[in-house]
């Protein structure tokens, strides 16, 4: 019976973890510590340790494919490293920021936007070209929106790598 009551719970915060990744939360991150917690508390019966190490390999990996696309795309469309730091510390403030206002909905707004002004901002403060910042912010915000795709294609194949070690 405790045995089925770790797993409920276990089921039920991996799945509210994924759903938090799709609002730019570190989901990802959050399956991977409960992945490891449930492994201890079942002593890994149902997945080894290295399981768990793969898990937070696909976490850094996701996370750093992220912030990757950012640079990337914001490059293709002329962002100088001014814009590049401007959109991954914009996305963060507004990440933080965002999630003043609406916890969860806030979050992922603020750092959307946050991506496109702090591209635009830092690239305008460089080269005052107007049109040089707004395609530096364009290709920030286009990156931002990949990296959030790669993150939550990556919480779909964790969940789907648990449950199949588990059922």
């Amino acid at each position: 019976m405790l045995d089925m009551v770790i797993e409920i719970i276990f089921i039920a915060a991996v799945i509210g973890s994924m759903f938090s990744t799709f609002f730019g939360l570190p989901g990802n991150l959050l399956i991977a510590i409960n992945s490891l917690v449930y492994g201890i508390v079942t002593n890994f019966g149902s997945y080894s340790f290295a399981f768990v190490l793969t898990l937070f390999l696909i976490v850094l990996i996701s996370e750093s494919l992220e912030y990757f696309l950012i640079i990337v795309t914001a490059r293709k469309y002329g962002a100088s490293k001014w814009g590049i730091t401007g959109s991954i510390f914009g996305g963060i403030a507004g990440a933080i920021s965002g999630a003043f206002v609406t916890p969860v909905l806030g979050a992922v707004i603020g750092s959307v936007i946050g991506v496109f002004l702090g591209g635009t901002l830092l690239e305008f403060f460089k080269s005052y070209n107007l049109r040089a910042a707004l395609n530096s912010g364009i290709g920030s915000f286009i990156g931002k929106l990949g990296g959030l795709s790669v993150k939550t294609c990556a919480a779909v194949t964790m969940i789907i790598m648990i449950g199949y070690r588990i059922y």
